[in-house]
C-alpha cells in the first residue's frame, strides 16, 4: 500500500436495505473524505450449506445473494461487499469458518467496525487475530427481541467489552444494553450521536410548494392534521398502538380532521393494515410503503405532526429529520431524551392511548413561514448538538487516521 491510497474501514451489518444502521453509516459514507478513508462491508446472508453447494466464500455467497438497495451506491463511491452466511442460531460452527477463512484471506482492513453486535464477539476476535490493527464494537439498539432469541443475543453480548479494542454507541441507553452499565460508567464507551445531512430535511420555499402536491396526491383533504411515521413495520417500532390513539383523536376532536401517514415497509405491515380496516379506518389511514431517503426527506413536508410510538430504541435518526423539517413530535417515553434537542418534541406513555392522543392534540401545528423559521432554528440547534452529519464525517475521519485513540 502507498501513502497516497486510503485505509480501508470494514463495516459489519446484516443487510445493505434501508434500515437506519444502514443509513447513518451512508450518510457518512457520502460525506469522509474517500482519498483518506474508504468504507466496505460485510454483510449476511441466509443460505444452506447445501443450497451454497458448500462453499462458503465471500465470492460465492455474494453471487447467490439478491442485490440490495445500497449496493450500487457502494460500489459506485469505491466501496467493496463482502458476504458471509446468516447464524441462525444453529450454524455456529459454520459461521466462525466461514468468519475466520474471510478475515485469514484479507489483510487490507485498518479497522473493523461491527454494528451487528449480536455475533460481534466472534467475529471481532477473529478479525484481531487476522492481523486487524483496531477493532470497534458499534451499539446502535437499546433492547433485545422477547422469548429465547432475546436471552441468546444477552449471552452473546456479554463478553464484548473484553473482545473489542473500542466500544462505541449512538446513545446512553444503547451502550447500557449491549456493553452493560460498568463499562459505560468507567468512561470506556464513546457516544456518537446518529448524525443526519440536515439540509436534506429543511422546510423552506420549495418543501412548501412539495407539501401541496403530495398532500393532494394521498387525497389529505384540505385543512386536516397529518401525523406522520418513519419506520419499518416490525413489534418494536409498535405502529398498531397508533390506531387508538386515531381512535381517540377523532373521538376527542371531531372539529380537527386527523389522519395517518405510514411510511415504511416490512413483515408486520399487512397486520397493522388489517387492523385499520378492522377499526374503519382505512380511509384515514395512508400506507405510504417503503421509499427511498431522498422520497422519504421530502414527505416530512406533508406531515403536521411527527409520531413514534418505538418499544425501544438506540436512538432514532427519524425524530432528528423530524425536528430538522419543523415538525412537533409525541415519541414514546420509552426513547431516549438524548434526542429531545429541540423543545418541539415530547415523550408520552405508550400504555396509555387516551393520554399518547391528548398530546398530540396539545402540539402546535405551524406551516407557511412560521414552520419554516422553526425549521432553521431546529437545524440550527441540532448542528449544535453534533447532528450535522459533514462535522460528524470530520470526527469520525479523525478518529479513524488516529487508529481509534482519543475521543471522536
Amino acid at each position: 500500500m502507498t501513502n497516497t491510497e486510503p485505509i480501508r474501514v470494514l463495516h459489519v451489518l446484516g443487510k445493505l436495505n434501508m434500515g437506519g444502521a444502514e443509513s447513518r453509516i451512508m450518510d457518512l459514507y457520502r460525506h469522509i473524505d474517500r482519498d483518506k478513508i474508504q468504507f466496505d462491508f460485510l454483510v449476511h446472508y441466509g443460505v444452506s450449506k447445501a443450497a451454497c453447494g458448500g462453499d462458503d466464500s465471500t465470492e460465492n455467497l455474494l453471487r447467490l445473494r439478491p442485490k440490495e438497495f445500497f449496493d450500487d451506491e457502494i460500489t459506485a463511491l469505491g466501496g467493496r461487499i463482502y458476504v458471509l452466511p446468516r447464524f441462525d442460531g444453529r450454524n455456529l460452527l459454520r459461521y466462525r469458518k466461514a468468519a475466520g477463512a474471510f478475515f485469514a484471506g484479507h489483510h487490507e482492513f485498518a479497522a473493523v467496525e461491527g454494528h451487528m453486535t449480536s455475533m460481534a464477539s466472534v467475529y471481532l476476535p477473529l478479525a484481531k487475530a487476522a492481523g486487524v490493527p483496531l477493532t470497534i464494537a458499534h451499539a446502535r439498539s437499546a433492547g433485545v427481541d422477547p422469548g429465547l432469541r432475546g436471552l441468546a443475543t444477552r449471552w452473546l453480548r456479554r463478553p464484548l467489552p473484553k473482545r473489542c479494542d473500542c466500544m462505541l454507541a449512538c446513545s446512553r441507553p444503547a451502550g447500557i444494553s449491549v456493553f452493560g452499565e460498568k463499562a459505560c460508567r468507567e468512561g470506556r464507551v464513546q457516544f456518537m450521536p446518529n448524525a443526519v445531512d440536515l439540509s436534506a430535511f429543511a422546510f423552506n420555499a420549495e418543501a412548501e410548494q412539495n407539501r401541496a402536491l403530495l398532500r393532494k396526491q394521498f387525497g389529505f383533504p384540505d385543512g386536516a392534521s397529518v401525523i406522520g411515521h418513519v419506520g419499518r413495520f416490525d413489534p418494536v417500532k409498535n405502529q398498531a398502538f397508533l390506531l387508538p390513539v386515531l381512535l381517540k383523536l377523532r373521538e376527542d376532536y371531531p372539529e380537527r380532521d386527523f389522519r395517518l401517514l405510514l411510511i415504511g415497509g416490512g413483515v408486520n405491515m399487512g397486520d397493522v393494515e388489517a387492523k385499520a380496516r378492522e377499526r374503519g379506518l382505512s380511509d384515514a389511514v395512508v400506507f405510504a410503503g417503503e421509499r427511498t431517503p431522498a422520497e422519504t426527506a421530502k414527505l416530512y413536508a406533508a406531515m403536521d405532526l411527527f409520531t413514534l410510538p418505538s418499544l425501544y430504541e438506540g436512538l432514532p435518526g427519524t425524530v432528528i429529520e423530524a425536528q430538522a423539517a419543523g415538525l412537533p413530535c409525541v415519541i414514546s417515553d420509552s426513547i431516549t431524551d438524548e434526542v429531545c434537542i429541540t423543545e418541539e418534541v415530547l415523550q408520552s406513555r405508550i400504555t396509555d392511548a387516551g393520554a399518547f392522543a391528548k398530546d398530540l392534540a396539545a402540539m402546535q401545528v405551524m406551516t407557511a413561514a412560521p414552520r419554516q423559521q422553526r425549521s432553521l432554528e431546529a437545524r440550527e440547534k441540532l448542528s449544535a448538538a453534533g447532528y450535522e452529519v459533514s462535522a460528524a464525517a470530520k470526527r469520525l475521519q479523525a478518529w479513524y487516521l488516529r487508529g481509534g485513540r482519543g475521543t471522536i
